[in-house]
């Protein structure tokens, strides 16, 4: 049976979000922040904002620099992610194996539901329309249909925004050789400076490269790439999100200080909503990382297991915070981020020296009614006064799986 992939990638996707739920947003020059402060970031821009110069990774300052009429918000992720669960709602249709790749991108095999390249781009364009015509008529996506998901995804990357582009073994050479090695899905800068250095300059070098040099110079790692542009199956399109190897938060002070009872109400702020993400993986984990950047260069961190696994925001916490205690603050504090990992189902097995079964169903419980009824409805006392700081923020990568849709 012929392997067919389709790629979907959404444009400017949180930005548009906005201007299709604001239509006196459309056609202005819209930039998406962390914060609105100077210094917060711009994580998604509109394609006009974009023709401006105002793109991802721009500071809130510098993006009025550029356009003093842009329009800058604040992220709001309880809307971005309603709209990617309707949206994946209508890619399920279409098969049996999607796995969302980020909130704004995901993979489709197509086998059984496709019987060649012809039929899925007719998928493809039908999943485009109906996107537009069902969740908003100024979400526009880009569409990438091969035989391997790298290729897939090049395919979208480098194909017309809002358009569609096939790769097949007939005109992958052509389009390779025209295309600058960091157009490659896994090729930054710095590794496109190692190809150069080995005398490839274009994708299409690299698929003609010998592999076996390729491996001796730069490991397994150089293997990969050779086998993504020669159409290679280096990973198949698995059903769902896979599990996050971590989780965390991290928030930039509106108030940069040392005070080390305002920083270890923050903290325990990032330490909830870690764990909140944790427990509703249903997950506990036995590592855990703290960092505080200074307001110039450098900062303290820590990362190390713990005796016991944490599922509770109180077990979190203790860890943080006693680190934040014993830390000798040189300068005042700009940034601080939490992160748990060595993530594992939660078990029911009990600790030897302590039953913490009535802790878990208490965090349950308090969960549970926050879902209901608005976050932090229920709060420590530790986070009293704080709504209004470390708010939640969307992510990229893996951000819905198939069990919420």
């Amino acid at each position: 049976m012929q392997k067919i992939i389709l790629h979907i990638d959404m444009n400017s996707y949180f930005a548009s979000v906005e201007q299709q739920a604001n239509p006196f947003l459309r056609g202005k020059p819209v930039g998406v922040c962390a914060y609105l402060s100077p210094r917060g970031c711009i994580i998604a821009s509109s394609q006009e904002a974009k023709a401006r110069g105002i793109k991802t990774g721009c500071t809130v300052a510098e993006a009025r620099r550029l356009d003093p009429a842009v329009v800058l918000l604040e992220n709001e992720p309880a809307k971005y992610r309603s709209t990617t669960e309707r949206i994946f709602k209508i890619l399920a249709e279409c098969t049996d194996t999607l796995e969302p790749y980020s909130i704004d991108e995901a993979f489709l095999d197509l086998r059984g539901w496709a019987k060649n390249f012809m039929e899925a781009e007719k998928i493809g364009r039908e999943l485009a329309a109906r996107i537009k015509n069902e969740v908003g008529e100024w979400l526009s996506s880009s569409v990438g249909v091969s035989y391997t998901k790298f290729l897939a995804k090049f395919a979208s990357d480098i194909g017309p925004r809002g358009g569609m582009l096939v790769i097949t073994p007939r005109n992958l050479d052509s389009l390779l050789a025209i295309r600058p090695l960091t157009d490659a899905w896994g090729i930054g800068r710095a590794m496109a400076e190692r190809l150069k250095f080995l005398g490839i300059n274009n994708l299409l070098e690299l698929k003609n490269y010998n592999a076996d040099k390729l491996k001796r110079v730069l490991g397994r790692w150089g293997y990969y790439l050779w086998a993504n542009v020669n159409g290679l199956e280096i990973s198949s399109v698995s059903r769902g999100s896979a599990p996050p190897k971590s989780i965390g938060h991290s928030y930039c002070l509106p108030k940069k200080t040392a005070d080390k009872k305002y920083l270890s109400s923050l903290l325990y702020k990032l330490c909830e909503k870690t764990g909140r993400r944790l427990r509703d993986l249903n997950l506990e984990a036995q590592q855990i990382r703290i960092y505080a950047s200074y307001i110039h260069d450098g900062g303290i961190s820590k990362s190390f297991k713990t005796a016991e696994k944490m599922f509770t925001t109180g077990e979190i916490a203790r860890e943080a915070l006693g680190f934040l205690a014993k830390a000798d603050l040189a300068m005042p504090i700009s940034m601080l981020a939490v992160s748990v990992s060595r993530l594992v189902p939660v078990s029911g097995q009990l600790p030897l020296l302590e039953n913490n079964s009535a802790k878990k169903g208490l965090s349950r419980a308090i969960d549970k009614i926050n879902n209901k009824y608005g976050e932090y409805t229920v709060i420590s006392g530790a986070m009293f006064g704080l709504n209004d700081l470390a708010k939640d923020r969307i992510g990229f990568r893996k951000t819905v799986g198939l069990a919420q849709l």
